[in-house]
């Protein structure tokens, strides 16, 4: 039964992150920018990215792959809690069940404060960095 219920989370989280990515997302590079040494990123944002020889490029695809990942943790941190939040209602009274589920809420928490500190800190290492 947790197997359904994970496979169809899962299956109703990737279909909404593709619903909520506009269709510019897959645009691609037009002939000029291919000609001009651009490459076609086709994830998000304005699916080209130009190297103009002093690595923003590089740090466009890096913003990118940030932003991936940040929607990813955000989506994958509603889950989590929602699911814990269905396991803590659903205890019953039973001080065990009560226990896990305030273990996993922390420990969710946590790793969403842990990846809140590495965006920070790869911020402060990258001050070009925009995603």
């Amino acid at each position: 039964m947790k197997r359904i219920l994970f496979s169809i989370l899962a299956l109703v989280a990737i279909m909404s992150t593709a619903l909520a990515v506009p269709d510019s997302a897959f645009a691609l590079c037009t002939d000029d920018q291919l000609k001009n040494g651009c490459v076609s990123t086709a994830i998000i944002g304005d699916g080209c990215s130009c190297d103009s020889g002093n690595g923003d490029s590089i740090m466009h695809i890096l913003g990118l792959v940030v932003d991936i990942m940040t929607i990813g943790i955000g989506i994958l941190g509603v889950i989590g809690i929602t699911i814990v939040g269905i396991q803590y209602l659903t205890s019953g009274g039973s001080e065990d069940k009560t226990r896990k589920a305030k273990r996993r809420m922390f420990e969710i928490i946590l790793g969403l404060a842990a990846y809140v500190v590495i965006y920070a800190f790869l911020k402060w290492l990258l001050p070009g960095f925009n995603s």
